[in-house]
């Protein structure tokens, strides 16, 4: 049986998300923001992406732009039913301390946070940032060896790495997420019946 069609939209954390519109009345803060996701569960939005930029790329970086976790962490105890789908830049993130961070976000959100991986592509973002920016091949390279140590540390009761970009040493996430699916849980199965 088919899956029913499913309605989302982008959370304007930036303020909105067309670039040739000065103001289109969507304030990037707090108050607006909550507003807005609990009137989205009311009248029958499925799901929100939540934008992972620290810098307003499309009103201009001296604009405001709301931090993507934060903000999920807040929306997950002001919603409902609401899924958050949140976007996660890994050359931002220790994979480790994400696995905890988001875990407990699904945790505040009773099972509805959503991951979107992304691996980067605002060079400099990330230099004003202070933080690492690999070039293509590297990027995903980062993204797929981060993505096999959040899945461990979700599916394994204590995990060590040692690889290229990441090292843990006897980590554990407890607690950990309320539901393991979609490509992440996909993924390290996947992962597990290669090496068996």
């Amino acid at each position: 049986m088919p899956k029913p069609l499913r309605f989302g939209y982008w959370m304007p954390v930036f303020g909105g998300w067309l670039r040739n519109v000065e103001d289109e009345g969507m304030q990037a803060n707090w108050a607006y923001t909550k507003k807005l996701a609990q009137r989205s569960e009311q009248i029958g939005f499925d799901l929100s992406l939540v934008a992972e930029l620290n810098l307003n790329d499309i009103k201009g970086v001296d604009a405001p732009s709301l931090d993507a976790w934060s903000t999920a962490a807040a929306l997950a105890a002001v919603t409902e039913s609401l899924e958050l789908m949140v976007a996660v830049r890994p050359t931002f993130h220790s994979p480790a301390l994400f696995a905890k961070q988001a875990a407990n976000i699904d945790g505040i959100s009773n099972g509805r946070l959503a991951l979107n991986v992304v691996s980067s592509w605002w060079e400099e973002e990330a230099k004003m940032y202070g933080v690492d920016f690999d070039q293509h091949d590297d990027r995903y390279g980062r993204t797929s060896e981060w993505l096999d140590v959040v899945n461990a540390l979700w599916t394994e009761p204590k995990y060590s790495h040692e690889g290229r970009y990441y090292k843990t040493r006897t980590q554990c996430c407890s607690p950990s997420p309320c539901a393991r699916r979609g490509r992440l849980s996909t993924r390290a199965e996947s992962q597990r019946r290669q090496r068996t």
